[in-house]
């Protein structure tokens, strides 16, 4: 069983190397055959055969470089307990390929995201993802804020 400071750098392995440098060889390295991916995007934007296990997580990574080419990751906090690691991360792109069913608009977005993903034997076994998607279709075009729904937080007014 690896030690939690162990699984902090598999997982920053992940993001800073893999990702931001588009090293999917790693991949191989630090994820899991088995590997469970539980996000949004990525089941909008594949089949579900397409999401499930090492495959479908590799297919994960070329669909976020495809959509957005320039991606890059920043690091801005990483916790670590046991088998479980959280990491908050900024995200910035140019959209520029079908991203979550939409057509590229050529427009920049940054948001920040927040991950857990649990480890196994040294290698990423599960992955959640929470994002600010509303934010990231207002950022993108796609979404405009008069088109959002009034009972949204976001759009109250504060008594």
């Amino acid at each position: 069983m690896s030690t939690a400071a162990e699984n902090k750098e598999i997982v920053r392995r992940y993001y800073e190397e893999a990702f931001n440098e588009g090293r999917t060889d790693l991949l191989e390295e630090l994820i899991s055959e088995r590997v469970v991916n539980h996000d949004p995007v990525s089941e909008e934007t594949l089949t579900p055969d397409e999401a499930r296990g090492f495959e479908g997580f590799v297919r994960h990574v070329e669909a976020a470089h495809e959509a957005f080419p320039d991606a890059t990751v920043t690091i801005e906090d990483v916790i670590a307990e046991d088998d479980m690691v959280a990491v908050r991360f900024a995200f910035e792109g140019t959209h520029e390929g079908p991203f979550a069913g939409f057509e590229p608009t050529g427009n920049r977005v940054r948001g920040s995201n927040m991950v857990f993903m649990r480890l196994e034997d040294g290698m990423i076994a599960e992955r959640w993802e929470e994002s600010d998607s509303l934010d990231a279709l207002e950022q993108l075009g796609i979404l405009s804020m008069a088109e959002r729904s009034p009972s949204d937080d976001r759009t109250r007014k504060v008594a």
